[in-house]
């Protein structure tokens, strides 16, 4: 991915997770250029950081510079430096996603359940390949409890659908979520709050 602008990082060195915040240096940092971003992502991870926290770094970074993803109004930093064609920016979003779904943390609960749907709700917008939406739909799955309604309500996206919402990615979780084995996702209370955001969603 081009490199559009992030300021002299010769000599940074991420603070130690002691007192680690994404927001400290990341904002400072300024890294755009993915291939950077994943390698100092690797660096922290090696030392030791909390999967709670390295989701941090992720949800903070992706919110920071990927359309779409920020859980706010208005445009990115990411979409106002960078006036292109609408093919160009969509290709751009995509490796943008399929990326940073390759960095996910595999432990449960280290990425927000609401963040990980608007990242889905991204990918589906702009054709990312079946596996990556696959293994999105399948971390949602695990913690579809602490889903809102705002956030799984997805368009489809699909030219086939007759429907303006994505009904079939809802019963997909759904279904996946009670195929759960017993981890505690699947306990009482759990089925009860997914229970009440089908009844929300309909």
């Amino acid at each position: 991915m081009k490199n559009l602008s992030y300021t002299d990082q010769s000599n940074f060195q991420p603070k130690s997770p002691s007192n680690f915040s994404s927001e400290c240096w990341f904002d400072d940092a300024c890294i755009l250029d993915m291939d950077y971003f994943v390698k100092t992502l690797s660096g922290i991870k090696a030392k030791g950081v909390r999967a709670d926290l390295i989701g941090s770094i992720i949800t903070h970074y992706a919110s920071k510079w990927l359309p779409d993803i920020a859980d706010q109004k208005g445009l990115t930093q990411f979409e106002e430096s960078s006036p292109e064609s609408v093919t160009a920016s969509w290709m751009k979003k995509r490796f943008f996603v399929e990326t940073l779904v390759n960095v996910l943390p595999p432990e449960k609960d280290s990425i927000p359940c609401n963040f990980l749907l608007r990242l889905l709700r991204t990918a589906n917008m702009v054709g990312v390949d079946g596996s990556y939406r696959q293994e999105l739909e399948k971390r949602i799955s695990w913690q579809l409890d602490q889903a809102c309604l705002k956030e799984l309500v997805i368009p489809s996206f699909s030219h086939t659908c007759g429907t303006l919402l994505d009904f079939e990615l809802v019963i997909r979780l759904v279904k996946r979520f009670v195929s759960l084995d017993n981890e505690g996702a699947k306990s009482g209370a759990a089925l009860v709050k997914v229970a009440k955001l089908v009844d929300s969603y309909l």
